[in-house]
């Protein structure tokens, strides 16, 4: 995580700077090549021989111990460490294409149990989840959200410590990702317009698409940077903040935040600050989800009567919390993205 420069802000204080690794711009983190990590042939077998150790078995009952990393564990640790102690973000070349589901299942959670703990991502409790194309729209279904879909899936962070994304299949055409730093963007908002980077750090209402922690209303409020211990924390899905907006009883948006929102969106889409990639199957990406925002391009596959020589695009994804990681500001409690790092994870608030 990143220090800031100052004491934590209150209301008459100049807000403060994130400093550190994980303030980078995409052109940067493209042409160094660092965030990715390339395993060697003998470590793929490690990984391979993992897989098949534990055919037959249900994914979600492996632990560390049934999953042996061998060769691979440098790899993986430095994969973790980029991703929880660096940049925020990092992308293993496995070279493990043309697995199944099942195959690939036991990889992402294998390798899963040596980074963290996996975390509920919805609220019946999945700790695994399918990224595909279902069919459904998010805008006319409330409880679908968009990873469930084929839409375009704006800057956006998920849930717990961190997520991993697995590519088994790429789409036919479209789907590529966007990483942009949260830091990079807020420094930028503060630089052009104080006032604006000030209005992110105030309450919105998020639809919590029917996710929401039991006993919790349907929607959230949180600001999108939050200042906690030291370090800037973010929480941005600006799809969410306007499907939030068809229920009466939220608050409109203040002209001030629509142009906070439109800023901070228009610096995300900027290539100067964002880096676009396609993920090849067998790749795994690992990022932060205090400092990282993703998204991903609109997508399709292959409908009846087309050419059907590649297959839907699938990805698997875990959230993981990190035990022992960064202070938590005590709003994140009553987030489904967040709430569960405290029943899952020892750390301090």
């Amino acid at each position: 995580m990143n220090a800031i420069t100052t004491a934590e802000h209150s209301d008459d204080l100049p807000l403060s700077r994130a400093t550190g690794p994980t303030c980078w711009k995409g052109a940067d983190l493209a042409k160094s090549g660092e965030w990715i990590i390339e395993i060697t042939e003998a470590e793929a077998q490690t990984l391979c021989d993992a897989v098949s150790r534990t055919d037959g078995r249900d994914a979600l009952d492996l632990s560390a111990d049934d999953f042996p990393l061998a060769a691979a564990a440098a790899k993986i640790a430095e994969f973790r460490h980029q991703a929880v102690d660096g940049r925020g973000v990092a992308l293993l070349r496995t070279g493990l294409a043309g697995l199944t589901e099942e195959e690939a299942r036991r990889l992402i959670w294998g390798i899963g149990q040596h980074m963290g703990i996996p975390q509920k991502q919805d609220g019946r409790g999945t700790l695994l989840h399918d990224v595909r194309d279902t069919g459904a729209d998010y805008t006319k279904q409330h409880d679908i959200r968009v990873y469930q879909t084929k839409s375009e899936q704006p800057f956006h962070n998920d849930g717990a410590d961190l997520f991993c994304l697995y590519c088994r299949r790429q789409a036919s055409f479209g789907g590529r990702s966007m990483i942009v730093s949260a830091h990079t963007v807020f420094n930028e908002i503060l630089d052009r317009r104080p006032d604006l980077a000030r209005v992110l750090t105030e309450p919105f209402y998020f639809d919590a698409r029917g996710q929401q922690l039991p006993g919790r209303p349907w929607y959230q409020t949180l600001p999108i940077y939050l200042q906690h211990q030291g370090n800037w924390f973010v929480m941005h899905k600006r799809h969410y903040i306007d499907l939030a907006q068809r229920n009466d009883e939220i608050p409109r948006l203040t002209a001030a935040q629509t142009e906070a929102l439109d800023l901070m969106d228009a610096i995300c889409h900027d290539p100067a600050f964002n880096m676009t990639f396609e993920m090849q199957p067998g790749d795994l990406v690992l990022g932060s989800n205090h400092t990282l925002l993703h998204a991903r391009t609109a997508f399709d596959d292959p409908k009846e009567g087309q050419d059907l020589s590649r297959e839907r695009r699938h990805m698997l994804r875990l959230w993981l919390g990190v035990d022992g990681g960064v202070a938590l500001p005590p709003a994140y409690r009553e987030t489904r993205e967040f709430g569960y790092l405290f029943e899952t994870t020892n750390r301090a608030t």
